[in-house]
Order: C-alpha cells, then structure tokens, then sequence
C-alpha cells in the first residue's frame, strides 16, 4: 500500500507539471471524448489533433453525426486509416439516437454493447467523460506497468488478466481521470518505446527496470511491416474511392504487373464490402 501511495504521488506531481495540453482535455461532451477515444485507437496523438478538430467542426454533435450519410463520415475521416472505425462511429452514433435518446451510457459495461467500442474505450469514456473509477490500458500503460512492477517490456511483458488487475489496483478513487491520464503521458514523454528518459525519470528509485538500463540492457521495440500490407492497401482501396474514382486503377496496374496477385486483390475488395465500407452499385465501385 505504500509503495502504491508514493507511485501515486510521484505520478501525478509528476503530471501537475508536464501534462500535454490536448484539445480532448478541454472537452464539453461525452461525444467529444468519444470521437477521441476512437480517433486514437490506432493513430498517433500528432496525426489526430487537426483531424479531430475537423470532425467535430464538421459534426459537432451526436445528433449531427447520427444524421449524416456514412460515405460523408468516411470522407471526414481522411488521413486516419483505420476506416472501419468510421463506420463503426457512425453505426454507434445511430444506436444510441434510437436506442439511448441521444444520450451516451455512462457504464463501461453499457458503452461495451456499442458498435466498435472495446474495453478500452469503453473505460476511456467512462472515467474521461464520467469520472468512472476505472483503469485504462493501453500501449503506453502496458509499457509503463511492464518495466515498473516486472523489469521488462514489450507486448507480452505482463499476461492481460494480470496487467489489468494490476492497472486497477493503482487506480485513485477520487483522482482517475488525472491518474489514467498521467499514466498515458508518462509513457509518451518518459517511458517511451525506443528511447526512455531512464537517468531523469522520477520513478526509477523503485523502477524494476532501472536496474537493468544501468547495466546497459536496451529497451525493447520492433518496427512493424506496414507500406504493401493488407492494411496500407485496403486504405489505399479507399482512399480512391474518397477522391471520386470508381475503379481501382493503381491497384489494379499492380494486379496486372503480378506485384499483387489477383486473389489477394479480390479478398482485400472482400473484406472492404463485408466490414460495410465499399458498396458495389450499378456497375461502379461507392463508399
């Protein structure tokens, strides 16, 4: 219990001090804290700022999003990837104009049931919008918590179950949504991936991993594949329909020099109209 009172304090003078200013910080809704949320499921705090200023000038309500048509959504949605998460957004938006009133439930529990929310947004929505008491983790929390109580890093650094029940067990009742909040920074400024400011850091008197940096040990981080994978090309399918082409022609080209196999060409189409996202309309290819 100690040990979890001076993390506490640590962490959150730690944030009092260096906190990100980010717009989703001075939200006014639930709804703004959502399309955050969502917005950052998979996409990089920088990339999302203008792109979340721009959705929610565009639709500044739950409502006006609901009303929209879901080809607008995915056009708004530009630059993001991850398109599926536009439509999901949209889907959600409608449920909960039919089902809630318009208004967003105030449960994780309750958010979990809505089109493309998992349980990390769900407690993201919770706490930021509700001030549920609840822990949030996410890559930043899992690379935090996996060198602090373990000594190590990456993916599998902590087994699910036990990093979320750790996660909640250092959660203050009263102060989760500086202390969800504070994690999530200090694992974007501090603790980071490549290279973690171990030698200035103010946890690292009962750090685990500490140690091992002052032996020499490197932080652990893995490059994914992205330009040519299935992901990169099924945005690239729709980013062409965005800009008003109603046949894949790039793509296509490549099918046609064997850079990318007709079957695969088919599939990545597959998917794009079974997730919702591309509709085929006499004759022509539409979001």
């Amino acid at each position: 219990m100690r040990e979890t009172r001076v993390l506490q304090q640590q962490l959150l003078r730690w944030f009092a001090a260096r906190k990100r200013d980010l717009p989703w910080r001075h939200a006014r809704s639930a709804y703004e804290i959502l399309v955050s949320e969502v917005m950052l499921q998979q996409t990089q705090v920088d990339r999302v700022i203008p792109a979340y200023r721009a959705f929610l000038k565009q639709f500044p309500s739950l409502a006006a999003l609901a009303r929209a048509r879901q080809a607008t959504v995915i056009r708004a949605w530009a630059g993001l990837g991850y398109n599926r998460r536009a439509r999901n957004l949209h889907q959600l938006a409608k449920r909960v104009a039919r089902l809630h009133g318009g208004v967003l439930p105030r449960t994780p529990e309750a958010l979990r049931a809505l089109p493309g929310v998992g349980p990390y947004t769900a407690a993201a929505v919770a706490c930021f919008a509700f001030g549920a008491p609840v822990a949030l983790v996410d890559v930043n929390v899992r690379r935090v918590l996996g060198r602090y109580v373990r000594g190590v890093t990456g993916p599998r650094a902590l087994p699910e179950k036990e990093l979320w029940e750790i996660a909640g067990s250092l959660v203050p009742p009263r102060a989760s949504i500086a202390w969800n909040s504070a994690l999530m920074d200090f694992g974007a400024l501090v603790c980071t991936a490549r290279k973690p400011k171990c030698v200035t850091c103010p946890l690292q008197r009962t750090c685990r991993a500490y140690p091992k940096v002052l032996d020499g040990t490197p932080p652990h981080a893995r490059a994914q594949p992205f330009v040519g994978s299935t992901r990169y090309l099924r945005g690239r399918m729709v980013a062409q329909l965005r800009s008003g082409a109603k046949t894949f022609r790039t793509l296509r080209a490549r099918v046609s020099s064997g850079e990318l196999s007709a079957d695969a060409f088919r599939s990545i189409l597959k998917g794009l109209q079974s997730d919702g996202l591309v509709r085929y309309v006499r004759g022509k290819y539409r979001l």
